[in-house]
């Protein structure tokens, strides 16, 4: 959904009144990501050339006619009102799954006017996860810090194969915000503010529906607002939604006809139809939205296609996961099952008597170990501990020393062998020379799937060339200083395969384990494609290639 920004005017009157209303913050955080990387601006519009020529019912067969989104929610909190419960998002994503299918209740006040155009999207949302996180961080705005670890977030997880939903207090009056197709996979998904989430606990009137969900998600699924962000010359990209001249804040009223702010409509001459302030990208109340529309349907699923296919395949059993148990601060039980209790589990890291004596240096706590690329890769990660300037970290095989360095933010990776086990040290590194004492874990070598971006690329992409640069890199390498010995890498032959979304192998090569060629693709008709690397050990990693 996309960042609406919402400003109150506290009117002293015979009652006292209070308004709303949106604003728009999610082409603004659109228009960032191009200063700061041009090229997004030229994929946007490679995807919408794709989206042009492309034919849904043949996308939708292929999904087998209903395309299920796993979601996983970050619950980012600085206080207990801030950590909104299960029951709170389940309702959030109950509304996704009835205005997405069209059975939300309040669809008969959809106007006869659109209703012939009014669609069900066939596009369903699975609650598989949700992770909670306690930050000390008033709130974080739309630089994507939520969606950081290292700036008091929570990381994406798999964000190929599921929608990542972060919840947090933005701040400056805004609802949500959402990352276009096609942006980095360390920031993809959506952001909401902690008010506008479902239909229960601190949902807030009159977005107190579920709606900026909804609205953001459009937005994930390369949605624009259907004024198109301009007056009445600029265009939403869709052809049954009327032209607009700008957003419609309804308030209170949701009174059709409405406003009619483009006169006649631009994109089919005499058509004289109002503004479709009904639609779930428009910025009315949330009482006053109740569709999307054809058009709007067919662009989302070419965007799953194009952008994120991985989506068609991704698993999903529908079944919500149980309530995630809290860590109560004070009990000495570890309530939340993660081997920490009260002060040492970084739950309670804003817990008023967890806090350390002023100047006081501390070790980090939240250690977690994560093992990729067959086993060959441990990734070590810790919560921020107050007053650290920087970590050391030390890594032993058995017993003697492995690798070891000073880290200056919270996660590092080194190369390990397979099967053999291990443990790892972290401190911190204080003001004036002062450190802490070491926290401790330990991990065995074992394999785990994880997806890298820097692990496999093609270029260009989306492509309309009879060749395609193939880059890939399963061989890894070591972010600390090697001890007693440099950690050497060990090359082997692993498969690359292009195959069609329905699995079927169209080229297969064998290859080494990092480096580059050219790919044919002169034969492939107009699509999207999955390239896939595999090495011996079963690890694989893959991406898709847009034909044009």
């Amino acid at each position: 959904m996309e960042c609406r920004l919402l400003l109150f005017f506290l009117l002293f009157a015979l009652s006292g009144l209070v308004s709303a209303q949106r604003n728009c913050g999610s082409m603004a955080y659109l228009e960032e990501q191009i200063r700061q990387d041009p090229a997004r601006e030229l994929q946007l519009q490679q995807l919408e050339r794709f989206t042009e020529t492309f034919d849904p019912g043949l996308a939708k067969a292929m999904a087998g006619g209903i395309l299920t989104i796993p979601v996983i929610v970050h619950v980012v909190y600085e206080n207990s009102t801030e950590n909104i419960s299960d029951a709170q998002i389940a309702s959030q994503i109950t509304v996704l799954n009835e205005d997405f299918r069209r059975l939300n209740a309040d669809r008969s006040n959809t106007p006869a006017d659109f209703a012939n155009v009014a669609a069900d999207s066939e596009i369903e949302f699975c609650l598989t996860s949700v992770i909670r996180k306690s930050t000390t961080r008033a709130s974080f705005g739309t630089n994507d810090a939520v969606k950081s670890s290292a700036t008091g977030g929570s990381d994406a997880v798999t964000p190929r194969q599921a929608l990542n939903i972060w919840i947090c207090e933005i701040g400056g009056g805004i609802l949500g915000y959402a990352q276009f197709p096609g942006g980095a996979e360390s920031t993809d998904g959506v952001v909401l503010d902690y008010r506008y989430v479902g239909t229960t606990g601190t949902a807030t009137a009159p977005f107190n529906l579920g709606r900026t969900a909804t609205h953001e998600v459009g937005h994930w699924l390369n949605l624009r607002h259907i004024w198109g962000d301009g007056g009445c010359s600029v265009d939403d990209f869709v052809n049954d939604t009327p032209t607009a001249g700008g957003p419609n804040y309804t308030g209170g009223a949701c009174t059709y006809p409405g406003p009619n702010s483009c006169v006649p409509r631009g994109k089919k001459g005499g058509e004289d139809l109002p503004d479709m302030f009904q639609n779930y990208m428009d910025y009315s109340d949330d009482g006053c939205m109740n569709l999307f529309t054809i058009g709007q349907k067919d662009r989302m699923w070419a965007a799953v296609n194009a952008s994120r296919p991985e989506l068609i395949t991704a698993a999903c059993d529908g079944t919500p996961p149980p309530p995630t148990p809290q860590e109560i601060c004070d009990n000495g039980i570890d309530d939340d099952g993660d081997g920490l209790t009260d002060c040492a589990d970084p739950d309670c890291a804003s817990f008023a008597s967890c806090a350390p004596p002023p100047g006081e240096c501390v070790p980090p706590t939240g250690l977690t170990s994560n093992t990729g690329k067959g086993g060959r890769e441990l990734t070590m990660s810790w919560s921020a501990a107050n007053g650290a300037l920087s970590y050391y970290v030390e890594v032993y095989e058995g017993t003697s020393l492995y690798a070891s360095g000073t880290i200056s933010g919270t996660s590092a990776t080194v190369s390990i062998n397979k099967g053999s086990s291990y443990s790892w040290k972290v401190r911190s590194n204080c003001a004036n020379g002062a450190v802490s004492t070491f926290a401790e874990t330990s991990v065995s070598g074992r394999r785990t799937t994880i997806t890298s971006t820097q692990e496999l690329g093609v270029y260009p992409n989306p492509s309309d060339r009879s060749a395609v640069t193939v880059t890939w890199n399963l061989n890894p390498t070591t972010q600390l200083t090697a001890a007693p010995r440099i950690v050497e890498s060990v090359m082997q032959e692993v498969q690359l395969e292009l195959r069609d979304l329905t699995g079927r192998v169209l080229r297969q090569l064998s290859v080494n384990d990092s480096g580059s060629t050219d790919l044919d693709i002169s034969d492939l008709s107009a699509g999207v494609y999955l390239i896939n690397v595999r090495d011996q050990d079963g690890y694989s990693v893959s991406t898709k290639l847009v034909k044009l």
